[in-house]
């Protein structure tokens, strides 16, 4: 899933992440087979009187407190999207939330944020070459296992799409904004979101220094593309005139019906594709959005519909890699 800010009717806010100290600590997080996060997620900002956004983030990691090792019991359904328990504030109630690679800022859901006493403001948001209305507040703080975010400035949307297909609660989408500012793992495998120093290894791709989010190269018979690393997405989307109907040789007659950030969008199923990243080759079935255009990116690279085992982020490189 993608969010992007392109304004904001209040002044620059800045927010602050606590981050962990070298020794990892652990959380789990369950894994559950949808389709639904790019879709219902993006539907539920489009259909929001105001869905939301804010300004980039700053972050200050010079407060580090002590590591140490936390356990979060989570139910494992199945595949793709991540889920992990954490916090509001210094609150010891539990929320869930889903870790999406694809998402910054964050997105909150708008029932938490009235819960929560949270000021909205207006705010216009930009996603896949469309730009929309939106709402945004700042979250005093979030908390994820070890990591600490304060001054967390968010997306505000109704997320109870999601909570109806996923038949759980969804506090919010946590993206690369409180991510990507703490070095951490997550392994596919074993259920664990480890946080902490690992030995770089995979895939790598860099984080754009535009927008702090992993934004892989991949070549497509020599020509070169760039894809969002998205663990909020089940399948490879390309967008526009450079996407993948230049490259296969047959798609779909008919225009199935797609969902961005600013509003429902056609997309087209297309033969499958062989495709290269860092020397790796690939082999998979791809979707085209047509007439449509991403200035940062080409198109959303799934993680898991890439059979990747680990996640890995090292955040002082601003590198993520990924496992087979």
């Amino acid at each position: 899933m993608i969010a992007r800010t392109v304004d904001h009717d209040s002044p620059a806010t800045f927010a602050r992440i606590m981050t962990p100290s070298a020794r990892v600590s652990i959380i789990m997080f369950s894994a559950i087979a949808t389709g639904t996060l790019a879709s219902a997620a993006t539907e539920a900002l489009a259909s929001s009187n105001l869905p939301a956004s804010a300004n980039d983030a700053t972050w200050n990691s010079s407060s580090r407190p002590s590591a140490y090792r936390d356990l979060i019991s989570a139910c494992a359904i199945s595949v793709f999207l991540v889920i992990a328990e954490g916090q509001f504030g210094g609150t010891s109630e539990r929320h869930n939330f889903i870790i999406d690679t694809g998402t910054s800022p964050s997105i909150l859901n708008l029932g938490v944020a009235k819960q929560l006493n949270l000021t909205l403001s207006h705010a216009k948001l930009s996603a896949i070459g469309r730009d929309s209305q939106a709402l945004a507040a700042i979250v005093p703080e979030i908390r994820l296992g070890p990591l600490q975010a304060l001054s967390v400035p968010v997306l505000v949307a109704d997320l109870s799409p999601v909570e109806r297909d996923l038949n759980l609660p969804i506090a919010a989408i946590l993206g690369m904004d409180v991510l990507g500012s703490s070095s951490f793992r997550l392994d596919y495998g074993s259920q664990l979101i480890e946080f902490g120093e690992f030995s770089p290894v995979g895939i790598p791709v860099d984080l754009s220094t535009r927008s702090n989010l992993p934004i892989a190269e991949i070549k497509i018979e020599g020509k070169t593309l760039r894809l969002l690393v998205d663990t909020g997405s089940d399948r490879l989307v390309f967008f526009g005139s450079r996407s993948a109907s230049e490259f296969s040789a047959t798609s779909a007659n008919s225009l199935l019906k797609g969902n961005s950030v600013a509003a429902t969008v056609p997309v087209r199923a297309v033969s499958p594709l062989d495709f290269e990243i860092s020397g790796t080759r690939f082999h998979q079935d791809a979707y085209f959005v047509p007439d449509t255009e991403e200035p940062l990116f080409d198109g959303l690279l799934s993680v898991r519909s890439l059979g990747i085992r680990v996640l890995s982020l090292d955040a002082n490189r601003r590198v993520v890699y990924l496992l087979k």
